[in-house]
Formats: C-alpha cells, structure tokens, sequence
C-alpha cells in the first residue's frame, strides 16, 4: 500500500523515502506530494516511478495534475526556490514516467543519473511544468531522457542540464529561465560532455544526441544554450536544435568554434533567434504564449504528428506552434 499514493489526502515526506529495488511506486491523478525541507524521493536500482497525471476535460486546467511541493503552505512561501531535495532517479532505476505533473520549488526538480544506452530512456516526461529550482530544473548526469510537453521556469543554474554526455531528446518543450533571485553563471540549457573531479581533473564521455524539436528556448540572460565540448577524437557531441525560438545573440563574438556555427544544418536547422516569445508572465511561470509570439505556426509538423495537443490538451497538428502552448489572445487589462 505504501507504494501506491491515492488522491485521497495529502502525503508529507520527511526525509528521503527510497523505492526498493524490484518495486513500484505509482502516483495516481489528482495526488499532492508535500516534502520537508532536505528531503525527497530516491527510485533506486532496478526500481521505478510512474506518476500518472491526467488532463481534466472539464476545464482547461491541469488539475488532475500530481504537484510535488514543499510542506510551508503559507502565501509567501507558495514560489520560493529550495524548500526541499529533489526526485533523485538513481542509475539502474528503469522506466520511470511522469504524466502531468508540476514539481515545484526543490533545490533540484529531477536528478536523472546514468544509463543511457538502455533501450527504454531511463525518464520519459510529458505535460509537466517545473518551476522555481534553487539549481536546476531538470539536471541529467549521463543518462537519457525523453521530454513532450515540458515547461520548465526559474531556475539558480540551468533549467536543463544534460551533463557528462547521454541522451536526450525534448519535443514542443518550453525551456526558460527568468530567475530573479540573484546572479544566475548558465543559461537556460546546458549541454556538457565531463564531469570533474576534486582535483579539476576530467572524465569524458559520449554525449550520443541532444534533440530540441519544436521547442522555445529563452530567459533574462542572453544567450540561453551553452555547449561546453571538452574535445576528444574517442568521444562523440552530438546535438541538434530543429525549429526552435531560441535566445541567442553573441554580440562580443564570446561563442566560437563550430558548435555555435548557426548556420550548421547539421546542428541548427529552421530556428527563430531573439524574437519576442511574447509569455504571457513568465516572472508568475506563465508560459503560455500569446497571438504576437514569434513562435506562432512555426512548428515543423513532423513533431506536431508525434506530440499532438498541447499541454492544455489543444490540437496543434494543423498550425503547431513552438514550444509546449498553442497560442492565445490574451484578455485586456481592465
């Protein structure tokens, strides 16, 4: 019973509650999953999580939604960054899916570590929004994961951080970064292929593919991807950014060497750079777009075939927009 959480009443986790190896933990629609301050859940080897969200049809509202949160409940406490640890999928934990979810104000949203060559991606995420991160929204540590439908917000480092290589592939995903807590040192995605150790010494690896279809990528810095390649004939980087609005201007020529070579095909294919996403409030984690986004129909429909609605279950397949909103008008000011 332990490892099924109903919507019946709120769950408090004190500390980190682990998944045994060989087990389950299912999150059902409509559950809240309020943590302590350090804590967290850990999916450990050969365990998994499978939070299954659902969409409401009664109103556009994702209420149906799983909301992993902190346990302070107060209105001041209702967007503050770091409040607790993160959902930790351990290397060896297996097919771990999230629905429709938001998992908000950790230090880390999701921790995703190792095996990515495993024929099912280690996280599969779709329709789910993470959002005031003290670090990262989402950081990956050699692993693989596959997201649709993501919005990811305000985060003190990157938002998504594929690290020490892997695999990942994003899809009519919303990756910003509006932090306003401080100074913030990356952008909104990080793309990496080391890890160092005490020393500063580094281990290299494969960075087998980085995909970013559809998607939009933005924040308050400028520019918001980094591709930080330490180069080695044994080791591959590939990445590739198709159809995306993206946030990228090098104006001090900071950003050399083929990996920013935008007019690459091979890397950076169909994209939009530094026009107006035209989020409806992203300072509130308000990412819809509204009707003067650049990223309007601007949608490869290949990936609009793959990932047909939006996140507010919105037919996109006939004019897809960028990102993981189908466009609206957005209501006057009284």
């Amino acid at each position: 019973n332990e490892l099924n959480f109903t919507n019946d009443k709120p769950y408090v986790i004190y500390g980190f509650a682990a998944v045994p190896n060989g087990e389950t933990l299912t999150i059902e629609a409509g559950a809240r999953i309020h943590f302590h301050s350090e804590s967290g859940i850990i999916i450990t080897e050969g365990a998994t999580l499978q939070v299954n969200g659902s969409f409401s049809n009664d109103q556009q509202l994702l209420e149906n939604e799983v909301i992993f949160e902190g346990d302070r409940l107060e209105p001041n406490f209702s967007d503050v960054p770091g409040q607790w640890g993160t959902i930790w999928l351990l290397e060896g934990s297996i097919n771990n899916t999230i629905n429709y979810a938001t998992i908000k104000n950790a230090l880390v949203g999701i921790l995703c570590d190792g095996n990515p060559s495993e024929v099912n991606d280690k996280l599969s995420i779709s329709n789910s929004q993470i959002y005031n991160s003290g670090s990262f929204g989402i950081l990956g540590r050699n692993t693989s994961i596959t997201g649709e439908n993501v919005v990811i917000n305000n985060a003190g480092q990157s938002s998504f951080a594929g690290t020490f290589g892997g695999k990942y592939n994003f899809t009519h995903s919303t990756i910003a970064n509006y932090w306003s807590n401080g100074f913030r040192q990356l952008p909104s995605v990080l793309l990496n292929n080391f890890v160092l150790d005490e020393d500063n010494n580094a281990t290299i690896t494969d960075l087998q593919e980085a995909n970013f279809n559809n998607c939009i990528i933005y924040g308050n810095d400028n520019p918001e991807i980094l591709l930080d390649e330490i180069e080695d004939d044994a080791v591959v980087f590939n990445f590739k950014f198709t159809n995306c609005l993206i946030r990228f201007e090098d104006n001090n020529d900071n950003f050399t060497g083929p990996n920013y070579d935008l007019t690459d095909t091979n890397r950076y294919d169909g994209n939009i750079f530094n026009e107006d996403p035209n989020f409806k409030d992203p300072s509130l984690n308000q990412l819809i777009i509204g009707d003067e986004s650049a990223a309007i129909n601007k949608g490869l429909g290949t990936f609009a075939t793959q990932v047909p609605v939006d996140i507010l279950n919105m037919n996109r397949t006939a004019s897809p927009d960028l990102g993981a909103y189908q466009h609206i008008t957005f209501p006057e000011d009284d």
